[in-house]
């Protein structure tokens, strides 16, 4: 073969392996950079339903940072709303897109604004109220009375060697109550005569027995009978929501509806206004709120309505329905409770053996 041919395809060849070379180094050159652009197996997918942006949830991983990473305390409205510093409004924008900049600006009325905003509008920035009543709430309050009773004890006795009173309500909130009615300055701290009716319940009021607000005591509902000590003083304090509040086992919405076995008790009559725990003999070893019911013992109540030459209201309820089996006690009891049979607590005080309404001849 000529030289001079030879040495053509010589260059030739090594030219076409030398392209090829290239052509793949920068073929999966190409490849690795989009692999590493789309790594498809841990980029999550999206879907219209996926993650619904119009509810927050504070279960999400990535929102259980500290709590004044978000909100701040107070806001800056709080003289506007309330009577005390205080976490009154949403938190601020700078909030939530730091993480979600891209479903804020996602077209004209993007669905996350629903959570805080009562319209999704660039020219309405009003907002719901906080905290909003009909969002299921996330959080259970964690409260020991057992502590706090304590504290009010300690008060007491400072009190009472004295020459000048000392106590005074520990709540940002006045006691509106008028002068002539009796109060004791240890649980009406926080559990103060109710000004409003509670709701009827689900089904109404059984046998259209509507008790007003004389019947029932308040319970807190915001920081105003806990920041006069929490503020910052005491622990826990308002950079510490932790102490009180505390992830529910699942969300729930407050009904603020009465729940009583004696739904005829009436704090409010003159004969009833006593120490709290002259009746909620219980409530000051409590050292939670889960669970905790406010119960009464039955003694509590013969000590005026079974005793020999005063009353023997529970004696002669049992009495009536020794004679009729569907008696419904009435006294103290709407028929959705007095139809039961009686307990045997109602039987012992009565000094008899306890028996069933079948069981009734």
């Amino acid at each position: 073969m000529n030289p001079t041919v030879r040495t053509a395809i010589t260059i030739l060849a090594t030219t076409i392996s030398f392209v090829v070379t290239i052509c793949f180094c920068l073929g999966d050159a190409s490849a690795q950079r989009q692999r590493r652009r789309t790594p498809a197996a841990s980029r999550p997918v999206i879907r219209s339903g996926t993650i619904d942006y119009s509810r927050f949830s504070h279960a999400t991983k990535k929102h259980q940072a500290g709590c004044n990473t978000c909100h701040k305390a107070p806001t800056e409205n709080w003289k506007k709303v309330r009577d005390f510093p205080d976490v009154a409004d949403y938190p601020g924008h700078e909030a939530c897109v730091s993480c979600h900049r891209q479903q804020f600006f996602k077209g004209a009325k993007p669905v996350i604004c629903s959570i805080c905003h009562t319209s999704v509008s660039p020219r309405n920035d009003v907002r719901f109220a906080f905290r909003n009543p009909v969002v299921p709430r996330q959080f259970v309050i964690e409260f020991p009375h057992d502590k706090h009773q304590d504290v009010i004890a300690g008060l007491l006795r400072e009190l009472q060697a004295a020459p000048q009173p000392l106590f005074r309500r520990a709540s940002f909130t006045s006691n509106k109550t008028d002068d002539k009615t009796k109060h004791y300055n240890n649980c009406e701290i926080c559990h103060l005569p109710r000004t409003n009716a509670p709701a009827a319940p689900p089904a109404g009021w059984p046998d259209s027995f509507i008790p007003d607000a004389a019947f029932f005591k308040s319970a807190p509902v915001s920081h105003a009978a806990c920041f006069n000590c929490h503020w910052t003083s005491q622990q826990p304090t308002n950079a510490n929501c932790g102490g009180c509040h505390k992830p529910a086992d699942k969300s729930y919405v407050v009904v603020d509806t009465a729940h009583r076995l004696s739904m005829k008790f009436r704090h409010a009559r003159e004969q009833h206004v006593a120490e709290c725990t002259t009746c909620h003999i219980n409530i000051t070893k409590a050292s939670t709120l889960r669970g905790l019911k406010p119960d009464v013992p039955i003694t509590a109540c013969t000590e005026c309505h079974n005793k020999d030459g005063l009353r023997l209201d529970v004696s002669k309820e049992l009495e009536a329905v020794d004679k009729n089996r569907d008696f419904v006690c009435g006294y103290c009891h709407t028929s959705d409770v007095g139809r039961r049979d009686p307990p045997s607590s109602h039987y012992l005080i009565a000094g008899r053996e306890a028996m069933m309404r079948k069981d009734v001849k």
